[in-house]
């Protein structure tokens, strides 16, 4: 064999060896990209299965602002009736102590106050030595 032979053949064994390394690599490479892709599918159905809990959460926060509105808007309902009542209630007291200071000092209380007197100095005249108890008071 001559010079160029031997050097042909170290060539065609160097691109051998280069085309075998380069075969190897893209065999790798294809395998890393694989195992690559299934991670990635993994990880969409893991980001699916997140979303969809995240937009029951969702959902439910939404369902109890609106159970709160309701409660709310009952709640301010309850404030007007309130305030209405006690308005109601004003008004009563003012009627009733109207009443009771026409009746207390109108014609009515002053004849029952004479009558009372005119009682009691009756009895104080017929001798009642003995007075009334009344409950809860202490007779001296």
């Amino acid at each position: 064999m001559s010079a160029t032979g031997i050097a042909a053949l170290i060539a065609a064994a160097s691109f051998a060896v280069l085309a075998l390394t380069g075969g190897y690599l893209a065999m790798r490479i294809t395998r890393v990209l694989g195992d690559a892709a299934t991670l990635v599918r993994e990880t969409r159905a893991g980001q699916e299965a997140l979303l969809v809990r995240a937009n029951a959460a969702v959902d439910r926060a939404n369902d109890q602002l609106d159970r709160a509105a309701a409660v709310n808007a009952s709640m301010d309902e309850l404030g007007a009736g309130l305030a209405d009542l006690a308005g109601q209630a004003t008004a009563l007291a003012a009627f009733g102590k109207t009443m009771a200071g026409s009746v207390v000092g109108g014609p009515v209380g002053k004849a029952a106050a004479v009558a009372f007197g005119v009682r009691h100095a009756v009895a104080l005249r017929r001798g009642a030595a003995r007075r009334r108890a009344l409950p809860g008071q202490v007779v001296k």
